[in-house]
């Protein structure tokens, strides 16, 4: 049971990340700049590691590291889109479909049928996607359908991301790329992310205009949390796989963005704390279901 607490660290720790580059990205900051900072920060803590320890994968796993990087890049920028536009505690619920996305993913990939009880996690996935709208807010109803949107697509190319990489464990294509370790894949694919993410340097903003805006500490802070939990999430599924129950203890950031959200809202001013009582358990009913549709999918 060890292995959980790596998920169960993610899944705080990316609420604490997203809420602080959301104070920054509030403040004017890009979002493009959390994605690129994201990608430096998750980079030298992987590249680091796989220093220390001199395992490096081979020139031949580099070619489906960048593929598998890029999905990663995309699921980010659509992240941070999706909590620009939108609350933390909306857009997070959503991400925890990414685990029922998951699971459809590797059904057809694998050319399995699709279960009756994973269709009927995927209507009650929907019914806490129509709880979480319903809330209502400060935002008006086409905003929140946006933030929902850009959610859905974040949580269909990170579960893409999560399929792939997964396949990519195993050696697709063995005869050209050898065998080879996930941790040494890991590195090649946060490297190849970060080579990736240097085309977004036009819009990334630099150090002297994140100061001007008052947002270098909080964009800084944000994205730093944001790379060790990508770290500790992949690094986890990566070294002990059982990744049906490290996906639900994952898809627990849903519950903790609604709470969370809530209690920072005062400290942080944030949307959330001029939302009636009303619309936040709504929000965190919303939370609730959609993690029991990731668990009916994945029991």
């Amino acid at each position: 049971m060890f292995h959980l607490l790596f998920p169960l660290f993610s899944s705080v720790a990316f609420v604490v990340g997203i809420t602080l580059a959301k104070q920054a990205i509030g403040k004017g900051a890009s979002p493009w700049t959390a994605v690129f900072l994201g990608n430096v920060w998750l980079a030298i803590f992987c590249s680091s590691s796989a220093a220390v320890r001199g395992e490096i994968a081979p020139a031949g796993a580099w070619g489906d590291a960048a593929i598998v990087g890029s999905l990663f890049v995309i699921g980010q920028i659509l992240t941070y889109l999706a909590f620009q536009r939108g609350d933390v505690s909306v857009a997070t619920p959503v991400l925890g479909l990414k685990v029922l996305i998951v699971a459809l993913l590797t059904s057809v990939i694998a050319g399995d049928s699709v279960s009756g009880q994973v269709w009927f996690a995927a209507a009650l996935a929907s019914v806490g996607i129509g709880l979480v709208q319903a809330s209502g807010g400060n935002t008006e109803a086409r905003n929140r359908w946006l933030t929902i949107g850009l959610a859905s697509l974040a949580a269909f190319a990170l579960s893409t991301f999560d399929v792939q990489l997964g396949m990519a464990r195993k050696g697709w294509n063995t005869e050209a790329l050898g065998e080879y370790k996930s941790s040494e894949f890991l590195p090649a694919v946060f490297l190849s992310a970060l080579v990736i993410s240097f085309g977004l340097l036009p819009w990334v903003d630099g150090f002297k205009r994140l100061k001007q805006l008052k947002a270098l500490p909080w964009m800084l802070a944000g994205t730093a949390i944001m790379g060790l939990q990508s770290l500790s999430i992949s690094y986890g599924l990566a070294t002990y796989g059982d990744a049906a129950r490290m996906n639900i203890v994952y898809s627990l950031r849903g519950l903790w963005g609604v709470v969370l959200a809530w209690m920072l809202a005062g400290w942080l001013n944030t949307n959330e704390g001029s939302l009636p009582r009303r619309v936040m358990l709504m929000r965190l009913l919303g939370a609730i279901v959609l993690v029991t549709a990731v668990i009916v999918a994945l029991i």
